[in-house]
């Protein structure tokens, strides 16, 4: 190894660090430049592909720790005053003991996360040794290296079944047409394969890949973290420029499937690996608890000064009251004694020192503790445990379980959250026509006529192309039996009859449901057959679609990057050429194929996506004499579209359109330059995908049906009744959501439903207005004291676009806070999370958002707390959220029961923390009056640390786990308990704690010294009733609060006590000059042979927690809370516990709502069938604002 000057190195890390924040990266092979030094590599200023993940090093482990823990305060804080206590003029105790405490704590805390890291290390070097395959030159093949050994211009080969060691730009693979599956399930969690192809161009598919001959340049961005984008071309020695995406690129830790192997030219490598840039660790969050905590710390913080300076200000006016000097005031050495002033100041800091637990050093440990109790317990709760899918809740962000206690308004997605997400084809329109009010129909006749004639344009083509659009545009995925993993096949082989477009596995839908994309296996393609195929899908509406063409015998067949195969009812097959697939995204709301035709030889796009998106591009031109049908095609097939909508169907319209040669090749001209573009890529390749997508003929339009999950209904009414308003946020039509809305119950029957959707800012305005005006004059109304309206808000996405500007936001969160629940229809994902963040912060509530895909991801991390739910679309949204749940009815036991006790729980755990160590610590401020404001304690101080560690800190822990202030089958039978808990933790609550610990402090510091006053015992002898006395009250006082008594609870409050008196029996014992000077030999001993000591332990009790019990007996007899009155329920029998959860809740409710002032006459456009749903409504009161 040659030797470089500093000056040389510093010049490469410079030039480096230059060349990694470049937009853009010219990346060459290696190959070239094997075995050179690293000074002569040309991308040896990318990092390598060894990943170092560990905090911590063996030598920095230690101040990088406690650098770490010094980020909380109070750590700073208790190290501050045991430092403090070293200083001989201010020390309240034996310096090396007050260390403990805080050692203690901070010891645990580095070995846990020593631990953690060295798992982490053992980790990284398995995945760092891990063996892969890196071509050589001097080999002339691939050779088996690790990982770690791997640079960014190397070629790396990866066989089936292997997870891919880096992001590699994908060269080749044994497929013929250049076809690699991948499975991203660590990405995304994921288990659909996904398809990825060679960049085309390249003429490197031989079956013999050779490295060597790779002459190009790769010209790709800098690492980024979006695992859905890349921008890459590769530059030809002949200056020709190849476009490559995401499509072409394999990421680190995926894993190839069905591909014997596959060869890449690694972009990224390590760190700078999308995986990796995507592993940002836990995510943490802040409970609203925790925010009310830290104030009350700050008012401990107060009140300890407050303490301090009194007994400064005390200690002053003492020594300033002494007749002369006395003797155990020991002077400088020069023979001078300290200023009354100054000797005042030190004991502040003395007084600091003695009263320091004041704040409670083991709370925050203790609050950890407390919620991973919390989350073993909701995490095994078997009421959230799905059977069908195996999975049950997943708790990611550890600290904020009490929100789910707090929540005020819920933001719900509509497909896959509330509805199954699995797709049956119900109806469809083709050419204007309804087929479901044409059964008789037969489509086999027309189109075997029509290919037997190979192409010729006859009238029934479109109903033939309807199909073949059905079956064509997708990106669906076939597989067979043979393949390597296990499918789950499409059952809809005959065509159906009867009244509905019903397929073959109608009895059982879940034969739709895509589990995984895969290519047809390559040995037994020739033996395919429409009984052994396999649909796997991105969306269920594309498995649905192709699997009812399929059941009119329109069977895909086989699907590869540049072809696709169908097999026509007539049993031939037809091999469409794909020329290109422009791809769906949230702003044309489309996706189009370009095929050439097997017969015909046109260029043909099919085009499908939502009515709205289509009906605006069909050709309307006069050029044809089908102009009139045409157009009334698009109007009854409109038609058709709002009536499959009211029946709660998903509706997709399909197009066609032939495009001619010179058309098509002026276009791949601008598609290839857009593909091949680096800066705004995505712009260019959307914008030729919009020139192509114009002057459509429509086809027809399908209707799907997306069933409602299991107890939606009963869920969304609970969440309502126990004051949580519900906003879903759906992309579905208006007449589709408003039909799920009343299917669950969302909307009601006697609702008033303000439908807003304008077409200009204006209307949005005065709609606003109007709406607001006849909501207060409601309110206003004396008769309508004791009511309140129930309204209900629908919007759709461009009216809401309007509603959140700056100007209108505030009217619109006002008239939306006044309704019961609301319905946005048409948004997009981004709307979903402004929504979010505009009610959160405009109404500073606790938001709680759902869903289910990447749509949803936006809309639950805006939220305060974000729930993935497992279901058909990935688990993007499960992987990004706080809690992820298998359905949505486990929200309604995760939030009533759960989120209640958790909150309530951990709320009056915290309470009884501060009373327990302000009673405790108050004995100590009050000995100040008598021994003149000294700073000295009666208790041994080994006796206070073991008071706070062991003797008093299980029992309230196991209370923050175990309690429960009513049954899970209460909470759920009436909800409305859900509001009365979210008030446990309050101002006045903390401070009527400290009003009491201070009386409690008070009786048990002066009842015990004046039984004393007059007798001759020692310090510690007077201190040892004390601590008794104390422990028994501040127990009793928690076995007062404690509203379920469990053997767990009895096994710690008596273990505590005998704890506490073996533990100080032996101190007394054996522990004679454990704290110098003091001696607390055998003083328990000699008060345990004393009947002073238990008639005074006994008497002093009782009268401090006298006050706290009346109090708690006085409310609950006459005033019993609901809560109180919830409890009584569960010592009844269930029959007569039903009883009285229905009239309870009658009373709790009220009669019906009066709304004289607001009867509009209801709008037909949002009637609902009532043999769809039987909880439609037949007369709904709607109000219909705004302008169609």
């Amino acid at each position: 190894m040659t030797w470089r000057s500093p000056l040389a190195i510093l010049r490469d890390a410079v030039r480096g660090q230059r060349a990694r924040e470049k937009d853009l990266r010219n990346l060459v092979s290696n190959l070239p430049y094997e075995g050179l030094d690293k000074v002569k590599q040309p991308n040896r200023y990318f990092p390598g592909n060894a990943i170092k993940t560990t905090k911590y090093t063996l030598l920095l482990f230690i101040p990088m720790s406690l650098y770490e823990q010094f980020h909380r305060l109070a750590n700073i804080y208790f190290v501050g005053l045991a430092i403090l206590n070293f200083v001989p003029v201010v020390s309240a105790f034996q310096p090396e003991v007050a260390l403990i405490p805080i050692c203690v704590i901070l010891s645990l805390t580095a070995l846990k996360d020593g631990w953690e890291d060295f798992r982490r290390y053992q980790s990284d070097r398995k995945l760092n040794n891990t063996p892969c395959f890196i071509y050589s030159r001097e080999e002339k093949e691939f050779i088996q290296r690790c990982w770690r050994d791997i640079r960014v211009g190397d070629f790396v080969k990866v066989v089936c079944n292997e997870i891919i060691p880096a992001d590699l730009l994908l060269l080749h693979t044994s497929d013929p047409k250049g076809v690699c599956h991948i499975e991203t399930a660590n990405l995304d969690g994921e288990t659909n394969l996904k398809q990825r192809k060679a960049v085309s161009g390249l003429c490197l598919s031989d079956p013999e890949f050779d490295p060597e001959r790779f002459k190009g340049v790769v010209v790709c961005e800098k690492p980024k973290n979006n695992l859905n984008h890349f921008k890459c071309y590769v530059e030809k020695p002949d200056k020709e420029k190849l476009g490559a995406g995401i499509e072409s690129l394999l990421l680190r830790g995926c894993t190839v499937r069905n591909t014997d192997h596959a060869v890449g030219f690694v972009v990224y490598a390590g760190h700078e690996t999308k995986s990796m840039l995507n592993n940002n660790g836990p995510r943490y969050k802040r409970s609203k608890l925790e925010r009310k905590l830290n104030t009350d710390v700050f008012f401990c913080v107060i009140l300890l000064l407050a303490m301090c300076l009194i007994g400064a200000v005390g200690h002053f006016l003492w020594l300033q009251a002494l007749p002369g000097v006395p003797p155990y005031l020991v002077p400088y050495s020069t023979g001078q004694q300290e200023s009354p002033a100054l000797s005042a100041v030190y004991m502040f800091f003395t007084m600091i020192i003695l009263l320091q637990v004041l704040i409670p050093i083991s709370l925050y440990l203790s609050i950890e503790l407390v919620k991973i109790g919390q989350i073993f317990f909701i995490t095994n709760d078997i009421d959230l445990y799905d059977e069908e899918t195996d999975s049950r809740i997943q708790c990611k962000a550890l600290n904020i379980t009490e929100d789910l206690g707090q929540i005020e308004y819920v933001f719900s997605d509509k497909t896959g959250t509330l509805t199954e997400n699995k797709m049956v084809f119900r109806r469809c329109s083709i050419m204007g026509t309804d087929e479901k009010a044409k059964p008789q129909k037969s489509f086999s006749c027309p189109i075997t006529s029509n290919y037997r004639a190979e192409g010729s344009s006859q009238q029934n083509d479109p109903y033939l192309d309807f199909f073949l659009a059905l079956a064509i545009c997708n990106t669906v995925v076939v597989s067979t039996a043979t393949t390597q993993r296990r499918r789950v096949s499409a059952l809809c082989d005959s065509v159906p009859k009867g009244n509905h477009f019903k397929m073959g596995v109608t009895g059982d839908t879940r034969g739709l449901q895509p589990l995984s994309h895969h290519a047809p296996s390559q040995c037994n393609e020739a033996a395919t057959t429409p009984d052994n195929l396999s649909y796997e899908a991105e969306s269920p509406d594309e498995a649905a679609l192709v699997s009812a063409a399929k059941a009119y015998g329109f069977t895909l067949m086989a699907r590869t990057p540049d072809s696709v195969t169908v097999r026509l009812p007539t049993g031939n097959d037809l091999v469409f050429e794909v020329l290109d697939t422009l791809a769906f995204d949230s702003n044309r709301k489309r996706m189009s194929v370009l095929v050439r035709h097997p017969i015909t030889g046109e260029y043909v796009l099919y085009t499908k996506g939502a009515d709205y998106a289509i009906m605006e591009l069909l050709d309307t031109s006069c050029v044809t004499l089908s102009f009139m049908m045409k157009k009334n095609v698009a109007a009854d097939t409109q038609y058709h579209l709002d009536c499959y909508a009211k029946e709660g169907l998903r509706t997709l319209c399909f197009t066609k359109k032939v495009v001619s040669g010179n058309v098509y090749e002026s276009w791949l001209v601008n598609r290839k330059r857009a593909l091949a573009a680096i800066n705004n890529r995505e712009a260019l390749i959307m914008d030729t995908a919009v020139q192509l997508e114009t002057n459509l003929f429509l086809l027809g339009a399908t209707g799907i049906e997306d069933r409602l999950q299991e107890n939606v209904p009963d869920t969304i009414v609970a969440l309502r009744e126990a004051g949580i308003q519900v906003w879903v946020l759906t992309g579905d039509k208006l007449e589709t959501a408003v039909n799920i809305g009343y299917a669950c119950r969302l909307l009601e029957e006697e609702d008033l439903v303000i439908n807003m959707s304008c077409k200009n800012k204006i209307t949005c305005t005065s709609i606003l207005d109007c709406a607001l005006e006849e909501v207060g004059r409601y309110s206003d109304d004396p008769r309508n004291v004791d009511t309140t309206p129930d309204i209900s808000l629908v919007i759709d996405g461009r009216t809401l676009t309007m509603a959140l500007s700056s100007d209108l936001q505030n009217r619109f969160v006002d008239l939306a806070k006044r309704c019961r629940s609301v319905l946005c229809c048409r948004v997009t994902p981004l709307q979903k999370s402004s929504v979010v963040k505009v009610v959160r912060e405009k109404l500073k509530v606790i938001t709680l958002a759902v869903g289910d895909g990447a749509n949803d991801v936006n809309m639950i991390q805006a939220a305060d707390i974000g729930i993935g739910i497992s279901g058909q679309e990935g688990m993007q949204a499960a992987m990004a959220s706080d809690f992820a749940i298998a359905r949505f009815q486990h929200l309604k036991k995760l939030l009533l029961v759960h989120g209640h006790w958790c909150h309530t729980r951990l709320a009056n755990m915290i309470i009884y923390f501060f009373y327990k160590n302000v009673a405790y610590v108050n004995l100590l401020f009050w000995y100040q009056f008598i021994c003149g404001f000294s700073g000295t304690a009666m208790i041994d101080y080994w006796l206070m640390i073991f008071f706070n560690l062991f003797f008093t800190s299980v029992p309230p822990i196991m209370f923050g786990i175990m309690d429960k202030d009513a049954s899970a089958e209460i909470l759920l039978g009436v909800p409305e308990l859900y509001r009365t808990g979210q008030g446990e933790y309050k101002s006045s609550t903390f401070w009527i704690s400290m009003l009491d610990a201070f009386y409690q402090s008070l009786v048990c510091f002066f009842i015990p010294y004046l039984t004393f006053q007059d007798s001759d015992i020692d310090v510690f002898t007077f201190g040892t009733p004390l601590n008794t006395i104390s422990l028994f009250t501040i127990l009793l006082h928690l076995s007062i609060e404690i509203k379920s008594w469990m053997v767990v609870h009895w096994v710690i409050m008596l273990g505590s006590v005998a704890l506490y008196f073996i533990v100080t029996l032996a101190y007394s014992a054996i522990c004679i000059t454990c704290n110098p000077p003091s001696n607390p030999y055998w003083i328990l001993q000699s008060q345990m042979a004393d009947p002073m000591f238990y008639l005074t332990c006994i008497i002093t009790t009782v009268v401090a927690l006298l006050p706290r019990y009346m109090f708690h007996v006085l409310r609950n007899s006459i005033a019993p809370s609901p809560l109180m009155q919830a409890r009584h329920l569960d010592r009844l029998d269930p029959t007569s516990r039903e009883q009285w959860i229905k009239e309870w809740r009658s009373f709790r409710g009220g009669g019906h709502v009066k709304r004289s002032k607001l009867s509009i006459p209801p709008s037909p456009t949002l009637e609902t069938p009532g043999d769809i749903y039987s909880l439609s409504p037949t007369t709904s009161d709607v109000m219909v604002l705004g302008s169609h």
